[in-house]
């Protein structure tokens, strides 16, 4: 009875081995997609503090332009041409304008790459290269 036993438990173990083997791969794609679902939330979310700063940077920067600017007229005895002190003005504001959209585009750009390097680690390039070949060489 002991070897009846040891029998049936041998071919039970083994199917139970060969059974979990897709279950255990499974889960190990599952638990990479959750990991890399999370690196890319961590991403984006860093991403969005990048861009905040930006913003807030690019106001301040304008306040600080704004208020020298209606320091300087508000002085009557200083004689400034207004003229001169608006297009100054505006000059400093396209510039800081263009300067703030290369910076948030940028900072788009590297959030975009970060995201795109960790949705690579799923990818398998070498079956990629070989399902990629085996199409293009039936074709």
């Amino acid at each position: 009875m002991a070897t009846r036993t040891s029998r049936s438990h041998a071919p039970a173990k083994a199917q139970t081995t060969e059974a979990r083997a897709p279950a255990d791969w499974m889960g190990e794609w599952s638990r990479q997609q959750m990991a890399v679902a999370s690196e890319n939330a961590c991403t984006v979310y860093r991403g969005f503090e990048a861009l905040r700063r930006i913003q807030e940077q690019a106001a301040r920067a304008a306040a600080e332009r704004h208020a020298a600017v209606a320091q300087k007229l508000r002085k009557p005895e200083s004689g400034v041409d207004l003229a001169f002190v608006q297009g100054e003005l505006l000059r400093e504001d396209v510039t800081a304008a263009t300067r703030y959209w290369q910076d948030l585009a940028s900072a788009v750009i590297e959030m975009n790459t970060e995201l795109l390097t960790s949705a690579s680690k799923l990818v398998d390039t070498e079956d990629l290269m070989a399902a990629t070949s085996a199409r293009f060489l039936h074709s």
